[in-house]
């Protein structure tokens, strides 16, 4: 396979039409048999793959590039998710774009050529592949709560349905009632993950003020998490988090596998928890 297959095969995956901003491949290659795949890369990953004979590296989040300055445009598929919670689209748009604003500084200041730049002179294929490995397992972790769903479901069945998944049974982390008790009703509920990055308290904002009582996030940040509690802590809201590297994993481990079943040979390192 090529490096333009591999992409394509993502995309597919995740029933896209066309590939995502937060994707690229920075050093293409022709040929591909043996990958290294990690949800992150860095230069000693881009060595360990020359001194190994690997012929590509394979990273899930941004390793710089249109990538990582694209991703703002990616955090629109918050609004898409929140709007299948019933969440109306002012309401969703006007929640990602101050996600948007917040966000952008830090973007803008990226150092964005740093590893592509080395891939390039150390001539080491290297792509990333993000938002349609976490689309794939947001729908795989929407699934799940779904069919654990009844009128009185509480908090704890969602939780127990994910922990039924390998990535969730075979991580180091554990999956978290970070506001809420797991004992509370589930709800209406919403899974806010393959948006870029986390929706923080303007994502959670929108759906809790629009009647959604469970959200599930993959991280959170401390600062913003605070601000969630501040204001919905009282309010019998619920926020589960369900850890950022296994939640990666889902997405990743069902390309890893097709990629596999192609007869690619894909060794699963920088946190890839397997099943």
């Amino acid at each position: 396979m090529d490096t333009k297959a591999i992409m394509d095969l993502a995309v597919s995956l995740a029933g896209q039409r066309r590939m995502p901003e937060d994707c690229e491949t920075y050093v293409p290659s022709a040929d591909v048999r043996r990958v290294l795949c990690g949800i992150d890369a860095d230069v000693g990953m881009l060595l360990a793959a020359r001194s190994l004979g690997y012929d590509l590296v394979l990273a899930h989040h941004p390793l710089g590039g249109r990538a990582a300055l694209g991703i703002l445009k990616v955090f629109e598929k918050h609004a898409t998710n929140l709007e299948r919670a019933g969440v109306p689209r002012k309401a969703a748009l006007a929640a990602v774009r101050r996600m948007q604003e917040e966000l952008a500084p830090a973007v803008h200041r990226q150092n964005y050529d740093h590893l592509p730049s080395l891939a390039r002179l150390l001539g080491i294929p290297l792509m990333n592949v993000h938002n349609p490995c976490d689309e794939i397992g947001r729908r795989m972790m929407d699934e799940a709560i779904r069919k654990a769903e009844t009128k009185t479901a509480r908090v704890s069945d969602a939780v127990d349905a994910l922990n039924r998944t390998p990535e969730f049974t075979n991580a180091l982390t554990g999956i978290e009632v970070r506001m809420g008790k797991a004992a509370n009703p589930l709800g209406r509920w919403v899974v806010l993950h393959g948006a870029g990055t986390n929706g923080g308290y303007h994502v959670a904002n929108a759906a809790y003020e629009n009647g959604v009582d469970t959200v599930f996030y993959i991280h959170v940040d401390p600062a913003h998490l605070k601000r969630i509690r501040d204001e919905f802590g009282t309010r019998r809201k619920n926020l589960v988090v369900t850890g950022h590297v296994a939640s990666d994993s889902i997405g990743v481990n069902v390309l890893v596998r097709a990629l596999r079943e192609k007869g690619i040979e894909v060794a699963c390192v920088s946190g890839i928890v397997e099943p």
